[in-house]
């Protein structure tokens, strides 16, 4: 992931040439002053220097105009380029931001309020960490997956070195679309998946530290209190999770499990858009919901498994 780069890395749409499309054309500096002032519309001044030196694609510059009419999406693509890239490279993608969080939000709700029972809200601080290192995981897995529209032409991808060039030529997702002027070979597709395993273990790693950290630290100032009073209950004799090892272990699930369950995701995601989506808008919204269900239940089990294989559960 990365932000403010016009999407590179992330396999967004094309190179900027045109091959016919009015839409992808790329602009001059000059047309584009012309073009947003005639719509009395100001681009942030990282797309303007985007403009400056390598001229901005029209199709990028619709979609920003097009996210102007919702409040939230608009104020996004103004102010952080990150979610911007992947809100003009998808029309859909705060829409299934939004999904993950929602059915993974209430899974997890369900499950606690379970697992808690009468104590659930004498442990609502357990309950709350987890659902915010939650919500920032989903968030995460969703942004890292989705394609990112380059907004420049195609110099402002070839002028990139190093490690930086390898990352930019891989998509961001195994199945993602070959768009004008971007064909992804077999080996750039299979390479997504050692890319996204580091990412993932990374946001898992990170995530792990601070998730369990925050639980570790209420489960002691609980048992101090607790014992202070004499008060010591049953579930104060529960050994208090190894926060490297356990951090350890989400990198691994998430590097492993939530990779390919997630390239899966959006391998079926993409194959209604360009079939039965077509003919029928909401199926795609339909299929992000229930894939996204099935993936969350699925994944919740595949982490109890590793957990208990771990011994960190």
């Amino acid at each position: 992931g990365g932000g403010g780069d016009g999407g590179g890395g992330d396999g967004g749409g094309g190179d900027g040439s045109n091959d016919g499309d009015d839409d992808d054309k790329l602009l001059s500096f000059k047309e584009v002053e012309a073009f947003m002032k005639d719509r009395k519309v100001k681009l942030p001044s990282d797309m303007m220097e985007t403009a400056k030196v390598h001229g901005l694609r029209l199709k990028a510059i619709n979609a920003f105009l097009a996210a102007q009419g919702f409040v939230f999406t608009g104020w996004l693509c103004r102010t952080i380029p990150f979610f911007r890239d992947r809100i003009l490279g998808d029309p859909r993608f705060l829409f299934k931001v939004g999904a993950e969080v929602a059915i993974d939000s209430g899974c997890a709700t369900v499950a606690e309020v379970r697992k808690r029972g009468d104590d659930f809200w004498k442990e609502l601080e357990l309950y709350l960490s987890d659902l915010l290192v939650g919500l920032v995981m989903d968030v995460v897995m969703v942004s890292l997956m989705a394609p990112a529209l380059v907004i420049g032409g195609a110099t402002m991808v070839s002028q990139r070195t190093g490690v930086q060039k390898f990352v930019s030529s891989i998509p961001s997702a195994v199945f993602a679309a070959n768009t004008p002027g971007v064909s992804y070979s077999a080996f750039q597709r299979m390479m997504c998946i050692v890319v996204k395993f580091g990412e993932y273990s990374l946001a898992g790693i990170t995530c792990g530290l601070v998730g369990q950290g925050i639980a570790n630290f209420m489960m002691e100032a609980r048992r101090s209190s607790h014992s202070k009073d004499g008060q010591l209950g049953d579930e104060d004799l529960i050994p208090v999770p190894p926060l490297v090892k356990t951090a350890l272990v989400w990198g691994l699930f998430m590097g492993v499990s939530s990779n390919l369950r997630y390239q899966a995701v959006f391998g079926i995601e993409r194959l209604v858009d360009v079939t039965l989506a077509k003919r029928i808008p909401a199926l795609a919204y339909i299929t992000t919901l229930v894939a996204r269900f099935v993936n969350n239940v699925i994944g919740g089990e595949n982490f109890i498994d590793m957990a208990r294989w771990a011994g960190v559960q």
